[in-house]
């Protein structure tokens, strides 16, 4: 049977392809199942968790664009221009007050009159002592004058002696010649004297010789006598000149000095005139001195305004016994207000002058005004609790103090006032308030209501930030609505909102 094997062979594929068939036809059976289990659990995760879910109330608010503030706040004490507290002068009775409270006045008028008449007795006293001093005074200045007089005329004699000479000292001048004349004299009797004594000896000479006769000899002995008798008065001559020139000397040297000694006498009398009337001069003015201040203790017995302003307080009736510094009344300028305050020292470390501030008044009046920080202080002192806006005595303030840029006309002077002062501003920018910024780490983000009512988280970048509101630089725009959640609330994306406005 030569077709067997092949027959068989057909067999044998057949019975494969059977069972290849079956084993496709489970494998799409359970392909199936497993399709449709998996079908089901889509959808029923689809039931489950995409049912719809009841809408979340939170309250929505429209982003737009503002202002944006950064401020400290500080309260301080209202006070008019050059507002100061008039005092006594001194111990008085008050005579009478010349205002009332509220009245305006201009510099100088009279507010109040004191009276103390002890200090008006003891000015006529000093009146009566200037006087008497006065009159010492003239006294000595005519003293002053009579030695300076005698002075000048001791000067000028012993001027006029010494430049134009005197009876002495042309008496000296004809002594001189004379004693010159009389020592030629001297001179030519010596000669004489000298010639005589030759001649004798040459007579001697010629009568040992037998020359000449004895009586020659006698002649000439006689000549010599008399040339002697001629020297001796000569040299008398010179002797009694010189005398008489040399108490002529001195009778000059005398008369200079007494000139001298009269001028050094009128010296002293004038220096002394002078010491008496420099004390004199001085002891006057000393009474004059405490004459003006008892009179000026007199006149400030008229107490006059310092300034143009109002009478804000008086402290003083008629018939009161004040002493000096004692308060008489407190003046303040109306047309000029300023608030006194002291900062903490971190908030006077942002403050600069002329920033804009901010006043009210503390309690239910609601109005505001406007200032600029006028000065501040550059230096931190620890107050006593007396200045205004001090707070604690024992915490370092900086006083600093705001201009109001009109007076109001209101605000009662010496009150509590709030300072809000504006360090930074930015103007037409996002703002937000500050409850709509979460925080998740470091990054800030808000939640948004999209345009199907679904809840959006946005990240957000942040600028200047106020007491209030904050400044968003990038993240959202303005016209969007952010979510202000309420404490406690958790969303999450795509939660549905219910908006409360």
């Amino acid at each position: 049977m030569p077709h067997a094997p092949n027959q068989c062979k057909v067999l044998i594929m057949e019975q494969l392809s059977k069972q290849k068939f079956k084993r496709g036809v489970q494998w799409l059976s359970w392909s199936g199942v497993l399709a449709t289990v998996g079908a089901g659990s889509i959808l029923a995760y689809s039931l489950v968790f995409n049912q719809p879910t009841t809408p979340i109330s939170v309250r929505v608010a429209t982003v737009e664009r503002g202002t944006i503030e950064e401020s400290v706040n500080e309260s301080g004490t209202l006070e008019l221009g050059n507002q100061q507290i008039l005092k006594s002068p001194a111990e008085a009775t008050v005579e009478q007050v010349l205002v009332q409270l509220g009245t305006g006045v201009k510099a100088g008028r009279e507010l109040i009159v004191l009276r103390d008449p002890e200090r008006e007795t003891i000015l006529a006293k000093k009146q009566l002592e200037i006087s008497g001093g006065e009159l010492t005074l003239a006294s000595r200045r005519q003293e002053v004058l009579a030695a300076e007089g005698k002075l000048r005329a001791a000067r000028q004699e012993l001027q006029k002696f010494l430049t134009f000479g005197n009876a002495v000292q042309l008496d000296i001048r004809e002594q001189e010649l004379k004693l010159a004349n009389d020592r030629q004299k001297v001179v030519e009797a010596e000669e004489d004297l000298a010639a005589a004594q030759q001649k004798l000896q040459e007579s001697k000479d010629l009568f040992d010789k037998g020359f000449i006769a004895g009586n020659e000899v006698r002649n000439q002995e006689e000549e010599i006598r008399r040339a002697k008798s001629a020297l001796r008065e000569a040299q008398l001559t010179v002797n009694t000149t010189t005398l008489q020139l040399q108490r002529l000397q001195l009778q000059l040297q005398l008369s200079e000095r007494e000139l001298r000694d009269e001028i050094a006498a009128q010296q002293s009398e004038l220096a002394t005139a002078q010491l008496q009337l420099g004390n004199d001069t001085r002891e006057l003015q000393r009474l004059q001195l405490e004459y003006r201040e008892i009179e000026q203790r007199l006149q400030n017995s008229i107490v006059t305004a310092t300034i143009d302003g109002k009478v804000l307080d008086i402290k003083v009736k008629n018939g009161a016994v004040v002493q000096v510094g004692d308060p008489l009344l407190t003046l303040g300028d109306p047309d000029r207000e300023f608030v006194k305050l002291n900062l903490s020292t971190l908030n006077a470390a942002k403050v600069q002058p002329n920033q804009l501030a901010r006043i009210s008044v503390i309690g239910p009046d609601e109005r505001t005004y406007t200032g600029r920080v006028e000065s501040l202080s550059l230096q931190a002192t620890t107050g006593d609790g007396s200045n205004p806006g001090s707070g604690s005595s024992d915490q370092a303030t900086v006083s600093a103090t705001v201009k109001l840029d009109k007076p109001t006309g209101t605000l009662i002077p010496s009150s509590q006032v709030n300072v809000e002062i504006v360090l930074k501003q930015q103007e037409n920018v996002v703002v937000l308030p500050t409850e709509a910024i979460q925080q998740s780490g470091s990054k800030p983000f808000v939640w948004l209501r999209d345009d199907r009512g679904l809840a959006r988280r946005r990240d957000v970048t942040l600028g200047l930030e106020g007491l209030t509101t904050v400044e968003v630089t990038s993240g959202i725009n303005a016209g969007e609505e952010v979510v202000l959640p309420l404490p406690g609330l958790q969303l999450t994306p795509g939660t549905p909102l219910n908006p409360q406005f």
